[in-house]
Parts: C-alpha cells; sequence; structure tokens
C-alpha cells in the first residue's frame, strides 16, 4: 500500500513538472515569435497639431428683428365699418383702402359746402359788376369776398372730414391679423391693424462694453434664425448707441437685413455674429478640448522609446475666441504640439497610443 501511495505522488510530481516546462516553452515561443502583441494593444488615435494661424474675431449677440416701418392702423372718426380690406399676410400697396366707414353724414356735409361756395362765388361776381356801376360800396364787396373764402375753407373741412372715413396704407406693406368685420363700430384712436414694411428688417442687440471700438458704422453682419437653419442673412450695421447701460455695461448696436422675400417676421429672435479684424493666434480643432468640473483639457502626445508608439499627458489649457471649429490655446501649448482630436473616451493620463496613419479609415478601437 505505502509503494503504491509513493508511486502515485512520484507520477503525479513529474506530471505537474512537465506541464510547467511545455508552458514555459509555449510562452516563451510565443513572445518570440508575436514581438508586436503589446503594440497592438495601445489604443488607436487620431493627432492635429497646435498651429499659429490668423483668427477672426467675432462678436456674436442675439437680437429681435423690427419691421423697417411699422404703424398701428387707427381711424380718425368714430363709426360703422362698410368695408373691409384688410388681407392678412397680402400685400398692399400705398394708398390702398384699407377701410371704410359710412359717410353719408359727410357726403351730405360736402354737398352743403360746395353748394355755399358756389353761392358766394355767385355773389362776389355781381359785386364786381355792381362795383363798375358805383352800385354798391367797398365794405359790402370786402365782405362777399370774405364769405367766399369762409364757404372755400368750409369746402375742404368737410372734404377732409369725408376722406377720414376712408383708411388708406401710407406705405407699402404687411397687413397683421385684425379682428374687424363689416359693420363692426369702432371709436376714434382704436387699433384695427398693424401695417409693416419688411423689405428690411432691423436688428438690434447689445455688445459688452469692451468691444466698444471695435466697431464701425457699415460693418458687415451675418444672421442666423432658428426657423431657417440653412439661410444666411447679411446686413450693415447702421447705428451704434453713443451711451452705456449702466446695467449691463453694454451698448445697444442697430444693423439692418435686406428681406426681399419677405421670410423673416417681425419680433423673430436671431442670432448675430460680425468679423471685427484678426490676428495671429495658436490654435487647434475644438474636438480636441475636453472639460472637466469647469475646466478644459487635452490630451499631448509625447514620444517614447518607439517612434510609433506615443504616451499621452493630460494638460489643462486656457481657451480664447472659437471659430470654424478652431479654437485659440491662450495658455498651456505650444506650437507644433500635438494633441489627441479623436479616441479622447479610451484614452487616459499616461496611456500608451498609435496615431492613425494620415487618410486611412483605420478603427478607433483598440486591437490584440
Amino acid at each position: 500500500m505505502k509503494k503504491q501511495i509513493f508511486s502515485a505522488i512520484g507520477i503525479a510530481f513529474f506530471a505537474f513538472a512537465g506541464h510547467q516546462i511545455w508552458q514555459h516553452g509555449f510562452s516563451s515561443k510565443e513572445i518570440i515569435e508575436r514581438p508586436d502583441r503589446r503594440a497592438s494593444q495601445t489604443t488607436m488615435v487620431e493627432s492635429a497639431s497646435v498651429e499659429n494661424k490668423n483668427l477672426d474675431q467675432i462678436i456674436e449677440a442675439v437680437g429681435t428683428t423690427k419691421a423697417l416701418r411699422s404703424i398701428k392702423v387707427t381711424p380718425l372718426s368714430s363709426g360703422r365699418v362698410e368695408e373691409v380690406h384688410l388681407s392678412v399676410g397680402a400685400p398692399v400697396k400705398a394708398g390702398s383702402l384699407l377701410l371704410k366707414l359710412d359717410s353719408v353724414i359727410e357726403e351730405a356735409d360736402l354737398m352743403e359746402a360746395k353748394a355755399k361756395l358756389e353761392e358766394a362765388s355767385r355773389a362776389l361776381q355781381r359785386s364786381d359788376t355792381l362795383q363798375q356801376s358805383n352800385g354798391m360800396s367797398e365794405a359790402a364787396i370786402d365782405g362777399l369776398r370774405a364769405q367766399s373764402k369762409i364757404a372755400r375753407a368750409a369746402l375742404k373741412r368737410a372734404q377732409k372730414n369725408l376722406d377720414d372715413r376712408s383708411i388708406r396704407a401710407p406705405f407699402n406693406g404687411l397687413i397683421s391679423l385684425s379682428s374687424i368685420e363689416k359693420g363692426s363700430r369702432i371709436k376714434e384712436g382704436d387699433v384695427i391693424a398693424t401695417l409693416d414694411d419688411l423689405t428690411q428688417v432691423v436688428v438690434e442687440f447689445s455688445v459688452p462694453e469692451n468691444l466698444y471700438g471695435m466697431l464701425s458704422l457699415g460693418s458687415t453682419i451675418r444672421a442666423h434664425a432658428a426657423a431657417f437653419p440653412q439661410r444666411n442673412f447679411v446686413g450693415e450695421i447702421i447705428a451704434i448707441d453713443s451711451r452705456i447701460q449702466s446695467n449691463s455695461r453694454s451698448f445697444k448696436v442697430r444693423a439692418v437685413i435686406d428681406n426681399p422675400d419677405l421670410a423673416l417676421p417681425a419680433g423673430m429672435f436671431i442670432h448675430v455674429s460680425i468679423v471685427a479684424g484678426n490676428q495671429e493666434a495658436l490654435v487647434i480643432p475644438e474636438e480636441a478640448v475636453i472639460t472637466e468640473v469647469g475646466q478644459q483639457f487635452v490630451f499631448l502626445l509625447t514620444p517614447g522609446n518607439d517612434p510609433e508608439i506615443f504616451q499621452v499627458e493630460k494638460r489643462r489649457v486656457s481657451l480664447g475666441r472659437r471659430t470654424y471649429g478652431l479654437v485659440e490655446i491662450t495658455d498651456g501649448l505650444s506650437e507644433k504640439e500635438e494633441v489627441v482630436t479623436r479616441g479622447l473616451q479610451k484614452i487616459r493620463h499616461k496611456s500608451s497610443v498609435r496615431k492613425i496613419p494620415p487618410d486611412t479609415d483605420a478603427s478607433l478601437d483598440t486591437g490584440e
């Protein structure tokens, strides 16, 4: 029994030793045959160099559109509505009839004034004949002349009262929504609609006071509206306020934008961009920047012993202006340094990475 036990122990020992020798030999062989295994496990990333470029100084603001000209249409007298020509959204011409009130009394007053003027004119003509025959005094003739002037003034007044019963457009434009219907009774001064000239729209916006000297009359602006994401509206600055608002430390700027197709209505929010010169700056692609707890960082590539493998350094940076996918670096990087732009989610400080060759479709996944 003891011999059998010792024999079993010996067999187990030699089997274990053989297994260890075999495993050690296989692992050594694998290392010899696959020296690039460690390299293949590094993360693949894309990178970009820190460059010195002329960067536009872009001032951005949000404003509200206003019609180039806008009035509240109100009657100059009270009365009952007989005609309504308030077509919402339809263009109206200057002088076209918008609303007509009942005018029976005004028409009668006009006829009466015309008759009185004719009577006064005939009396004055007769006085001229009588004056030649010395049949009428000069004082009587002066009285007739005064009566003629009074009758003419009364006729003008009656004509004006009749004209006030018809409300006409003072300029070309568009009529807003109105609830006035035929038969309604309106009072003098009631707002019946709004007339807007939208061939151009005015945009008023605020700019911080530290940028006051960077804007000038005639400067070009570009505007974008959420309702038209694919459109780029162009205009120019027409007025710059001479006062700084004490509560906001900003000043108002007014610009006008061409709106030939009447796409922009009054009262719409619009995003305004103004290029106010340019200057050299260090820039990197905006996607290279990551934000953590209100601070900005980049992953900087540093070369190692293997020319194809880099180590990343997480570095804090300070940012400046942004434009067209680029961001200015005011502190933290130097020109020609290289930062990671893609693959940021798979790397950490001191990670080993390899760069994807330019113009390839290589994956950013870790290989084995």
